[in-house]
């Protein structure tokens, strides 16, 4: 299955945050589905972080790729 979190489930899924669902957790940590992160998380959060209304980890990208996410950096348009 092809997954794509959004930036609220990104950051619950960095701090095993109990408001991720259990299914969810399942999901994104299920090797069989590929999950990505699209770019405009890693913006939102960078934007975030620089404001101070957010602690994010300096290395967003390298932590991305340590927990096997792909970095979506394309826009999909569905007609």
């Amino acid at each position: 299955m092809l997954l794509l979190l959004d930036t609220h489930a990104l950051i619950w899924w960095f701090k095993n945050d109990r408001t991720l669902s259990m299914e969810a957790k399942q999901a994104i940590a299920d090797p069989d589905n590929i999950v990505f992160v699209s770019a405009a998380s890693a913006w939102e959060i960078a934007i975030k972080k620089s404001l101070g209304k957010l602690q994010a980890p300096n290395d967003l990208k390298t932590q991305i790729e340590q927990k096997d996410l792909l970095l979506w950096q394309s826009v999909l348009i569905m007609l």
